[in-house]
């Protein structure tokens, strides 16, 4: 009994700590996919670098529509005036008019 009983907290040991184990995909950083515009937007890959670089700012709004709309919130974003960058998403691009 006592074997059957270790043999079940050790199984339920291991599954618990199965998920501190999760493996994350590497982020590709030898690319890095710049915009500046929605068509050019399109260009990017889901799972890319990206960086949107605008020209000029047009408000203080526009990076965060910008992340809206391209970047994935699983990952980090960083932006300034300068502009975004963050692991680009494609999940919500018909939803850009």
């Amino acid at each position: 009994m006592q074997k059957i009983t270790s043999f079940l907290l050790i199984g339920a040991s291991a599954l618990a700590l199965s998920g501190c184990f999760e493996q994350t995909p590497e982020l590709d950083q030898s690319y890095l996919c710049t915009y500046n515009t929605d068509a050019q937007a399109e260009r990017c890959k889901d799972g890319q670098l990206a960086w949107f670089k605008p020209e000029q700012w047009n408000n203080e709004q526009e990076p965060l529509s910008v992340a809206a709309a391209y970047c994935d919130f699983t990952q980090q974003i960083m932006y300034n005036k300068s502009g975004v960058i963050c692991v680009f998403t494609n999940k919500r691009m018909n939803l850009i008019k």
